[in-house]
């Protein structure tokens, strides 16, 4: 089974510091008239006061990809003295902890403080605390370390998918299958320009694979006979494999609207993703990407009768980030916005859009004039297409209903698997845009909203969205420094996205 990104959590552990007063006195670190000053009454108020925190945290945290732990409660009195078995207890299962939520208040802070210097742990101050936030948080930051703290709670859980896409980053590991070169193809040269420093940066790893080993293994062939693994036994399709591959060709041509291919070209599409799938489990791998023309000038792809534009559908609505093109930067860019959205994203050619004297849009490919005639005026002064044959059918949610699609194949001789979606359909829809800048060192972030579609009806790449941007030329001149793909997201994440990158000392652009 493939570890999916997705199915990362964090591990969130509340604490509770509480003081309790031995003795009965008023003054500046205690305040009360009566019985509020005897200890019995603070006991009682502590109490209350962890009841009140822990169903606070059970309430406000209830988010898939986060498992609050069992709370810990630790006091100290007024002797201000620091035990030792105060850390001990604060730092049970401590390897199991991603992220610690502390409640604080006047006399603890130096705790809070300790507890990260020791353990060097993210940690942060829960919401609507009086004093603690700002007091703790400069002191761990002033020195290096990581703290947080929130005005609202749900500042806080958008906090929570932001720690937990970081850490699906470091569980990420990219299965890149090349013919000429390990890190680029001849269709992105603004790919990553150290593919090492980003290992280091993210925590990414990437395994290769030769793509040849790759589609030899797509035939049902004794698997000592591939010419490119002569006398070892690889992964080919085998008969339980086929299996699966003709019962995905049998509901993916039941649930389609059209289907303009013959079924066994549509299997043999089939056929190239349950073999990826098999590649990836087998190298430990949750996300994918190939290059295009290299291969295709192998001329395998026709001899083969295969494209991979089914594949990387069918993995990122299952969210397993796959990018056409061994665009690696844009694979990045979608295993964060497939974490922070829980939304399988779409990859395309991201084009301003251009019009000629007489006003008409600037062909681009085979995408033009005929396909904005329904775009509104005011619309078309800050249009943006982007264009690709690999939309998917859980735009809208990896866990939402399936959304209606075509099939048509990538070629004109009919082979190819694409899926075809209708973008038009969603009109109105806000969208978000990223893509990380080939040096690794910048975040580009972008809202848009859709107002029409292209292509549904064709084959290849001739289909995509167009989408209003707030400024046309400020997202072309932003956007020349980060390259052609910049995948989306159905939905606002500007927000979230603008955490990540700074918690990686990313600089982030907007546009």
């Amino acid at each position: 089974m493939i570890k999916k990104s997705v199915d990362v959590v964090l591990r969130v552990r509340p604490v509770f510091l509480a003081i309790i007063h031995e003795y009965s006195y008023e003054g500046p670190c205690r305040f009360g008239k009566g019985e509020q000053l005897e200890k019995s009454y603070e006991v009682m108020m502590a109490q209350e006061l962890y009841k009140k925190f822990k169903n606070n945290i059970s309430k406000n945290i209830t988010m898939d990809g986060i498992e609050i732990l069992d709370p810990i409660y630790v006091e100290r009195d007024d002797w201000f003295v620091t035990k030792e078995d105060m850390f001990l207890k604060m730092a049970e299962d401590i390897e199991q902890v991603d992220f610690f939520i502390f409640s604080t208040g006047i006399g603890r802070g130096d705790l809070y403080l300790e507890f990260a210097q020791r353990y060097k742990k993210p940690m942060g101050v829960a919401p609507q605390q009086c004093c603690g936030p700002a007091l703790n948080t400069a002191a761990v930051r002033a020195r290096g370390l990581e703290s947080y703290s929130y005005r609202t709670w749900d500042d806080l859980r958008t906090h929570l998918r932001v720690m937990r896409a970081k850490k699906a980053l470091a569980e990420t590991r990219v299965l890149l299958a090349s013919r000429f070169n390990s890190t680029t193809s001849f269709s992105t040269p603004d790919t990553f320009v150290n593919i090492n420093e980003i290992a280091d940066k993210f925590g990414i790893r990437f395994r290769n694979i030769n793509a040849h080993e790759l589609i030899d293994q797509t035939h049902m062939v004794d698997p000592t006979t591939n010419p490119t693994l002569p006398g070892r036994k690889a992964l080919n399709i085998n008969e339980e494999d086929m299996v699966l591959v003709e019962k995905i060709t049998d509901e993916l041509i039941a649930g389609a609207q059209f289907n303009k291919m013959e079924r066994e070209k549509l299997k043999k599409s089939v056929v190239a993703y349950v073999t990826v799938q098999k590649l990836m489990e087998f190298n430990d791998c949750n996300a994918f990407t190939i290059p295009c023309p290299d291969i295709c000038s192998t001329r395998r792809m026709n001899e083969e009768q295969i494209t991979f534009c089914l594949t990387h559908s069918l993995n990122n609505e299952q969210g397993i980030p796959s990018a056409c093109e061994f665009d690696i930067n844009s694979l990045v860019t979608m295993v964060m916005l497939t974490n922070l959205s829980g939304k399988a994203p779409y990859m395309g050619n991201t084009n301003c859009v251009y019009y000629d004297e007489d006003g008409k849009m600037v062909t681009l490919q085979n995408i033009g004039e005929d396909d904005i005639q329904n775009i509104k005026d005011a619309d078309r002064a800050n249009l943006y297409l982007s264009f690709h044959s690999t939309p998917n059918r859980k735009l809208k949610g990896l866990s939402a209903k399936t959304g209606s699609y075509g099939i048509a194949p990538f070629a004109h001789g009919g082979f190819g698997a694409t899926f075809r979606y209708d973008f038009g359909q969603d009109n109105g829809q806000e969208i978000t845009l990223a893509k990380i800048s080939p040096d690794g060192n910048q975040l580009f972030v972008a809202k848009a909203t859709i107002c029409g579609g292209a292509g549904y009806d064709r084959m290849n790449c001739d289909q995509g969205v167009f989408f209003t941007v707030e400024d046309q030329e400020d997202f072309f001149y932003k956007q020349i420094n980060f390259g052609n793909h910049c995948p989306l997201v159905y939905g606002d994440y500007t927000k979230e996205l603008i955490m990540l990158g700074k918690a990686y000392g990313l600089e982030v652009v907007t546009a």
